[in-house]
């Protein structure tokens, strides 16, 4: 799927149009984030942070971290040290999935009574996670096939950080697209999908044709989120939801 000899496996811009990509994911992470952050550290938070929770944070900046290092590393042409690092994604990637789902589970359940709508939202993180850990999954099995692998870390990395955009933008695109199936779909996946679009766009531009990678990952990213939308509009979710959580 991956190895075709007229996809042209590098390209001058390469590392410019990745350096810019994690230039992106670090605005969305802080323009999402600080706000909750700040608020958390003066005291505004409806519930102390669970040890958990804060795993989750530092395990997520450091896949940021990490993904800087390493396109930084490749600018530089230290490709030897920007392999040896990349065993460093074996651990985040199982640390950030489970601290993320747990994580959520107790936001559930400490909202479950009080905004008994909420438990509507449950749906969108369990998105998050498996779509990333899928994805990172084989970035990690990939990494002797460098096209694939960076396309692949790349889609990994647009699915959480759209988690960060909705925060900053999610309620602004709420109110002109509305609450309802393709709303939601506006709101939650915007920034991810505007990621996605650009990278698409690049190897258009810069290969003619879209890596094997975008051909079969990214219909399946656009038909799971249509899969969410459909879960979190049904009435029956919550109920089940509920149970998912130990309710």
């Amino acid at each position: 799927m991956t190895k075709n000899a007229t996809f042209r496996p590098f390209h001058a811009w390469d590392r410019s149009f990745f350096l810019g990509f994690v230039a992106v994911c670090w605005l969305g992470v802080f323009m999402g984030f600080a706000p909750a952050v700040a608020g958390r550290l003066q005291g505004q938070a409806d519930y102390a942070a669970p040890i958990v929770l804060h795993l989750h944070a530092a395990a997520f900046v450091g896949w940021l971290v990490l993904l800087t290092s390493q396109a930084a590393l490749v600018r530089i042409g230290r490709v030897a040290t920007h392999q040896a690092m990349g065993w460093i994604g074996v651990v985040l990637v199982p640390v950030m999935a489970v601290t993320a789902l747990v994580s959520e589970v107790y936001s559930q359940r400490f909202y479950a009574d009080r905004d008994p709508e909420n438990l509507k939202f449950f749906i969108i993180p369990i998105y998050y996670v498996a779509a990333f850990t899928i994805l990172a999954t084989a970035a990690l099995f990939s990494r002797r096939d460098p096209p694939a692998h960076k396309r692949l870390i790349l889609l990994a990395t647009a699915v959480i950080v759209g988690a960060a955009y909705t925060r900053w933008w999610g309620e602004g695109l709420a109110a002109v697209a509305g609450a309802g199936f393709w709303g939601k779909i506006v709101e939650t996946y915007t920034g991810a999908n505007l990621i996605i679009l650009a990278a698409l766009t690049y190897d258009a531009l810069t290969r003619r044709r879209l890596h094997g990678v975008y051909q079969m990952a990214v219909p399946a990213i656009f038909a799971a989120e249509l899969a969410v939308s459909f879960i979190y509009h049904t009435p029956g979710w919550p109920i089940l939801a509920r149970r998912l959580i130990g309710l």
